[in-house]
């Protein structure tokens, strides 16, 4: 078992890189943090903390490779778990409640209680009412981990709109709502351990305010909700993903940073906004600064920062991207048959293509072959350049997100060709 102390303040420090320790690929350990708080490092991280009222969990992770919360937990206590509390709603946050309750189903106590922010059930029914869409967004960015995703939720029990203390014990878990990736997350501070248990709001990464397959993210309430944390007087802060991180001094720096971080590309996006900038221009302009994009908690490794300039556009102006075509647009397979005629046919329309591809201009190969495809959707050559274009694009995205909107791209091409990406060549 490895460290989290030692490990977590070698990623801080620059000894390691964060992609040996990707906050996106669970190791499966647990250790504890402070006396009777375990965290378990899961696809999102999950803890038990032992009261004397049975074990409160912060989250409850989900089943992968037929693991789930309850297995792990029992490694580390064999007590009665009495709260469960959830930062999120987030299928990866919520679904091992499930194996909780079947658990304390199978030996007919009491099931957990659950408490959770009061949009929790609105996430659920969302998930619900778009069960397969959900699924499938999900899958696609989360492809390489075996995550099963519900039929049902465990509702909380105890709903709370702004705060809200579970007391279990002499220990008292203080609750904070604040909107963040989206309008149902919370924080979680235990004076007693001196623990910030943060979700989502800090992850390894550059924040999640901008998902293009989730609902709205708030990267303004979201930075202020992590300038309230700083100053919270943590010593120990468990993350939504990847290892928990330790000194106060080194938990305000971080969470400070991400606030600005948030708060610059918020600032930049707002003021292009006003200025009355098409959204194709504050995409190429606005950039978060330079010093803290390199810091090892703010790369994009799940989020890119210009789908969070997307998503402030849609929050504070509305979806028009200030291209008039776009308001009432043609159909996609009309616009490339009319766009492969110009260009004087399919044939050509690829081979300009692969052009721009093996020039490395990818994202003007993937607008080319876009069309192509629209105009002939089932053309073999079609397909194998389209392939191969996203396929390169997939293998040069760090983000999650981006690397599986490409990947599906390129898989469905490759499924038409009858291959597989595993061993499809050039």
């Amino acid at each position: 078992m490895s460290n989290f102390r030692e490990v977590s303040e070698q990623l801080l420090s620059g000894k390691i890189s964060i992609h040996e320790h990707h906050p996106f690929r669970p190791s499966g350990e647990f250790e504890e943090i402070a006396e009777g708080i375990a965290v378990f490092n899961w696809l999102a991280n999950f803890s038990a903390v032992k009261t004397a009222d049975g074990i409160v969990m912060v989250d409850a992770g989900m089943t992968m490779d037929r693991t789930d919360a309850a297995t792990m937990l029992r490694r580390y206590s064999p007590a009665r778990v009495s709260s469960v509390i959830y930062t999120q709603g987030a299928v990866d946050h919520v679904a091992g409640m499930n194996a909780l309750a079947a658990e304390s189903a199978k030996t007919r106590a009491a099931r957990p209680r659950v408490v959770g922010h009061r949009a929790t059930a609105d996430r659920f029914d969302r998930y619900r009412r778009t069960g397969s869409y959900s699924r499938a967004a999900y899958r696609r960015t989360f492809g390489q981990l075996n995550a099963q995703w519900p039929a049902e939720f465990v509702y909380p029990d105890t709903y709370f709109d702004h705060q809200f203390n579970l007391t279990a014990g002499n220990h008292r878990f203080e609750c904070h709502h604040a909107r963040g990736a989206g309008d149902d997350q919370c924080w979680i501070y235990l004076p007693q351990g001196k623990v910030l248990f943060a979700g989502d709001f800090f992850i390894w990464a550059a924040p999640a305010a901008g998902n293009p397959a989730g609902p709205t993210g708030y990267a303004r309430e979201w930075a202020e909700a992590l300038r309230v944390m700083a100053n919270c007087g943590a010593e120990v802060m468990v993350p939504g993903h990847g290892l928990p991180i330790f000194g106060a001094i080194r938990i305000r720096q971080v969470l400070s940073e991400t606030a600005d971080f948030l708060q610059s590309i918020y600032d930049q996006t707002l003021t292009m906004l006003n200025d009355g900038a098409p959204l194709e221009l504050a995409l190429a302009e606005v950039k978060p600064p330079t010093m803290l994009a390199d810091r090892p908690y703010l790369r994009a490794l799940y989020d890119e920062p210009d789908y969070i300039v997307r998503n402030i556009y849609r929050a504070e102006g509305g979806w028009y991207d200030g291209m008039p075509a776009h308001l009432k647009p043609a159909m996609a397979a009309a616009q490339g048959r009319e766009v492969t005629e110009l260009a004087g046919g399919v044939s050509r329309m690829v081979a300009r293509a692969m052009s721009h591809l093996n020039g490395g201009d990818l994202a003007l190969a993937s607008h080319l072959i876009d069309w192509a495809y629209a105009a002939a959707p089932d053309d073999p050559a079609v397909n194998h350049a389209r392939m191969q274009i996203y396929g390169a694009r997939a293998e040069q995205s760090l983000a999650l997100i981006t690397r599986g909107i490409f990947r599906a791209a390129a898989h469905e091409s490759a499924s038409k060709l009858g291959l597989s990406l595993a061993n499809w060549k050039d």
